[in-house]
């Protein structure tokens, strides 16, 4: 049946069929529904997909017909990067950084 399988038109084969799968990490792949990535990260639903559009976010991976999840690698390191950038901007001087316009008072 392999072989069939192996001789058969790319069309009939499956999309991955050919290729050498490479394990990502020695840990299993964690899939992270929406309520576990909203948990997270703090942010909303909204958020959470309005960042993928503007490729800010890591992109869901649809599971079934109708269900989709993120992989909790690159959520992880979606936080990790945001806490860097967070504490790089911390540690700027205050002399480097731009004024903050203040409103006027009435």
């Amino acid at each position: 049946m392999h072989e069939r399988l192996r001789d058969a038109p790319k069309s009939e084969q499956a999309p991955h069929a050919g290729k050498e799968l490479t394990p990502m990490s020695s840990r299993p792949v964690r899939l992270l529904r929406l309520p576990q990535v909203i948990d997270a990260t703090g942010l909303g639903k909204t958020t959470i997909y309005a960042l993928q559009a503007e490729g800010d976010f890591p992109m869901r991976v649809k599971i079934t017909a109708h269900s989709v999840a993120w992989v909790e690698e690159e959520v992880q390191a979606w936080l990790a990067a945001r806490i860097e950038q967070a504490r790089s901007e911390t540690a700027t001087p205050r002399t480097q950084r731009p004024q903050a316009t203040r409103r006027k008072e009435r």
